[in-house]
């Protein structure tokens, strides 16, 4: 049973899009925290994914938002039984879209690719069965290239990247074993990168050294699950990103991308276990839509509805899930273009490998 339950709870993670709010896409979980180790209390994990989204606009015959794959890996080491250690590695935020093909139309002119990544170490400390806190460091980095999306204002091409930033997660975590009930919650403070890099100016063709400050925003993370039946297992998330004011901003040519909303986003599941080997889950995802119309283009969606199936094959100490989310993304319009991007929708694709050792 516990084998099932968190391969079932790890279905929402496995197939998650980058449609969530903001660029935000891992969702920087702490599950891994909570697997069992095997003989030497050794647990990991490693994870792909691949995302394919699309967004239409009348009048632009150009689809902006781009395919994108990204990977994950956790590991966790019970010390003795109060105690463990673990440290999860992902890519939490990101972009992919290009209006390139179409540079003069509505007057854009711009494209971004954006990645990050991140590396967390945890502690957890269990008071008992019921009650633990866990908390440790996360360095984050941050890093692409962007092209001003609208013509106008000291219209620009910047390339930069950071080194580490370094914040601090914390959280806490009840659990009822008996009947596989745990929630934890998980707070994770902003990160502050330094980026430095090139800005073009486009009208001139000036190349520029360039350096500033972005910060990563701070968020809270609820993850649940209970059993509702044998074999049964109802679970989900609820996440919390403080997006609004995110932005990057240079010295030189100003703005260049800008959110104002904060985002929440909210999972929930079943899982049901078949026999010893094979367990099935199905999630439903929803993010609440933000501001119409939007002021980047960085991001022609706002809001989500996705559901997601998935299965896992346990044997031994090894277990392997896969999974499938489909997401249908809300309409977004920009009144600086006269852009109204409708029929929006995301598939993604993962694969999570786990061993206990």
């Amino acid at each position: 049973m516990k084998n099932f339950i968190s391969a079932a709870a790890m279905l929402a993670a496995s197939t998650s899009l980058a449609s969530a709010g903001g660029i935000d896409r891992s969702g920087q979980f702490v599950r891994a925290l909570f697997e069992e180790g095997g003989e030497t209390g050794a647990y990991a994990e490693f994870s792909f994914g691949a995302v394919s989204a699309g967004a239409s606009s009348a009048g632009l015959p150009v689809d902006p938002l781009k395919s994108y794959s990204q990977y994950g890996f956790a590991f966790k080491q019970d010390i003795n039984e109060k105690l463990s250690f673990g440290i999860i590695i992902d890519q939490p935020i990101g972009a992919a879209v290009d209006y390139r093909p179409f540079p003069f139309a509505f007057g854009i002119s711009g494209f971004a690719l954006v990645e990050s990544t991140a590396v967390t170490a945890l502690a957890r400390y269990k008071f008992n069965d019921n009650f633990s806190v866990h908390g440790g460091i996360r360095f984050q980095d941050l890093g692409g290239q962007i092209q001003t999306f609208v013509g106008g204002v000291s219209p620009a091409n910047l390339t930069a990247s950071s080194d580490f930033g370094v914040g601090f997660v914390v959280g806490a975590a009840y659990e009822r074993p008996d009947i596989a009930m745990r929630f934890a919650l998980t707070y994770s403070s902003e990160i502050d990168v330094d980026l430095e890099g090139t800005e073009v100016a486009l009208a001139t063709a000036t190349a520029s050294p360039t350096a500033f400050t972005a910060t990563i925003p701070a968020s809270l993370n609820l993850e649940f699950q209970t059993g509702i039946a044998k074999d049964t297992l109802l679970f989900g998330s609820i996440r919390y990103v403080e997006w609004e004011g995110f932005n990057l901003t240079t010295p030189g040519q100003g703005q260049y991308v800008n959110f104002r909303d904060d985002s929440i986003t909210y999972s929930l599941g079943i899982g049901r276990r078949f026999n010893e080997n094979w367990s099935g889950a199905v999630t439903l995802g929803f993010e609440e839509p933000g501001t119409r119309p939007g002021n980047t283009l960085l991001n022609p969606k706002t809001g989500q509805k996705s559901i997601g199936l998935g299965v896992t094959y346990t044997n031994g100490n090894t277990k392997v899930t896969g999974g499938v989310t489909y997401a249908e993304l809300g309409s977004q319009n920009f009144t600086a273009t006269g852009l109204n991007f409708n029929d929006n929708s995301a598939i993604g694709a993962g694969l999570r490998v786990g061993f206990n050792f």
